[in-house]
């Protein structure tokens, strides 16, 4: 549900140029220019969306897990895209909270001062609510499919197919430890015991946007278990990764 609301946010935005460049950016219109959206200038899909109960619960993950995770080695391109856009909206949240407070003092100047500020801050929580959103929408829609894995043998005789069936091996291990499916749909072995030619169908939470950039040539430089004179080979291997269109 939150990326199919998501996706109706493209009315929330518009496509213009960078001041002096070519390059073409697309925000989200906010506060008083975005009358297009609905009366109130706010996108009531937006309003959808963060009321949501995949919304709150994406968020209240990502604060839980996102400083853990911002520290690994292998953190998500999706985690270090989203946690500063969260914390950010977060400060800006607290922000607002403190400016309501002052607006029990007695101060009539400074009562219109901080409601200036309040206008200013309910919009940049909206434009930053907008950015999560996109970036929410940035995901492939296929990124949630299952997959088809094809590992073929290159350049390098015997030790490429070696090499092979040590990519695909690694794969299934792979797929073992993020509890994913993975059924073996062809397999042709070598004379010592390698791949020729392999594919798998592979299924489970997210595997198509873990794996969809393994795709292309792949190259182990060593000594092969043919070679008697102990010298360095390079052996190649390809890998090929196509989403399996679901059934529905």
């Amino acid at each position: 549900m939150l990326f199919r609301v998501a996706q109706c946010l493209l009315c929330g935005v518009r496509t213009i140029p960078r001041s002096g460049s070519n390059v073409i950016t697309k925000y989200p219109v906010l506060g008083r220019s975005s009358r297009t959206l609905c009366d109130n200038g706010r996108s009531p899909l937006l309003e959808e969306l963060v009321r949501s109960d995949a919304w709150t619960v994406h968020l209240r993950r990502l604060e839980e897990w996102g400083a853990v995770a911002e520290e690994a080695a292998d953190c998500s391109a999706d985690v270090r895209r989203e946690l500063p856009v969260l914390r950010e909206l977060r400060g800006k949240e607290r922000e607002l909270l403190e400016l309501r407070q002052l607006l029990g003092e007695d101060n009539e100047d400074l009562k219109s001062l901080v409601l200036a500020d309040i206008t200013s801050c309910e919009e940049e929580i909206i434009g930053l609510k907008y950015k999560m959103a996109w970036l929410l929408l940035a995901k492939e829609e296929a990124d949630h499919s299952d997959l088809i894995l094809e590992v073929t043998a290159g350049v390098g005789g015997q030790e490429a197919m070696l090499f092979t069936a040590e990519i695909f091996d690694m794969y299934r291990r792979y797929a073992t430890y993020k509890n994913w499916s993975f059924d073996i749909l062809g397999y042709y072995y070598s004379d010592l015991g390698g791949v020729r030619h392999a594919t798998a169908s592979v299924g489970g939470y997210d595997a198509y946007r873990h794996l969809k950039y393994e795709g292309g040539v792949h190259r182990v430089q060593r000594v092969p278990k043919t070679e008697k004179q102990g010298r360095i080979h390079t052996s190649t291997m390809t890998v090929a990764i196509l989403p399996q269109p679901s059934e529905a």
